[in-house]
């Protein structure tokens, strides 16, 4: 299209455009994104400046909570309330009881030998005394808090307890034996001792000492200075896992405890097989 001179003469401005031409010269496309880029950055907000006051005062409410936040986490934790308390003593009584994993640890073991005990080879009722409580079950029952610390506590046994307390019974009816008394032959006669047995057993399996026997040189059954050769497993040196924190459970948990076992029907009991 030729230039019109003119139109733009006539108006005293040789600068200036008129409409048709404005129309014939449209924008080009970089034109149009510069043109939208203006209008976007109107828009943005204006964040102040670090040195402006609204910003120090902004700074100064948020260090004010966070520092509450923290006193108040320090204060819950330093005086807790007594339901917290309660729950946090009951919901896992065992927690310092050993896994029986953790005990077989070398460092957790206990370096030791059997020797002879003649006070326990004997059936003789002077030495009643040495069996009574496991005869009796006086120790190794527990009784376990419940998690919520609402129900009444768990009876429990301490395997080793219960293990001692089937031998104190084996030596029992070895005793009504003896002494003429019919203690039966299985499980139908007697609903205890022949228990005791199976356990015992399944006790000794499950523990699969592996310790080498030696044969030695014991005095015989007669007092008239014969020895005889036998195994004793006496003077090999055992490895033995620490009881110290099975009595502490009972003492804990026992019938001496502030639990105590005066009443069975107190007790949760297990679901059987």
């Amino acid at each position: 299209m030729p230039y019109d001179t003119g139109k733009d003469i006539a108006d005293g401005n040789a600068s200036r455009t008129s409409v048709s031409d404005l129309e014939d010269s449209p924008l080009t496309g970089n034109e149009e994104q510069r043109f939208q880029l203006k209008q976007h950055r109107k828009c943005r907000p204006q964040w102040p400046a670090n040195d402006s006051p609204i910003w120090k005062v902004w700074s100064l409410i948020m260090t004010v909570c966070s520092l509450l936040l923290l006193l108040s986490t320090v204060i819950h934790r330093n005086n807790p309330k007594p339901e917290i308390l309660a729950s946090c003593r009951t919901t896992s009584p065992l927690e310092n009881y050993p896994h029986p994993v953790e005990t077989w640890k070398k460092e957790n073991l206990i370096e030791t030998k059997y020797y002879r005990d003649l006070r326990y080879m004997t059936l003789d009722h002077e030495a009643d005394y040495l069996w009574r409580e496991h005869v009796l079950m006086a120790t190794g029952n527990i009784r376990v808090p419940s998690e919520d610390g609402e129900e009444n506590g768990t009876l429990m046994s301490i395997s080793m307890f219960h293990q001692l307390h089937c031998l104190a019974k084996m030596r029992l009816a070895l005793q009504q034996a003896r002494e003429g008394i019919d203690i039966g032959v299985d499980w139908r006669d007697d609903a205890h001792w022949p228990h005791c047995f199976d356990y015992l057993r399944s006790s000794i399996m499950c523990f699969a000492d592996g310790t080498l026997e030696r044969v030695t040189l014991q005095p015989g059954p007669r007092d008239d200075g014969t020895f005889v050769k036998i195994i004793d497993g006496g003077v090999e040196t055992r490895y033995c896992r620490d009881t110290r924190p099975l009595y502490e459970l009972e003492r804990q948990y026992g019938p001496n405890s502030h639990y105590g076992h005066d009443a069975a029907e107190e007790f949760q009991v297990a679901p059987g097989r």
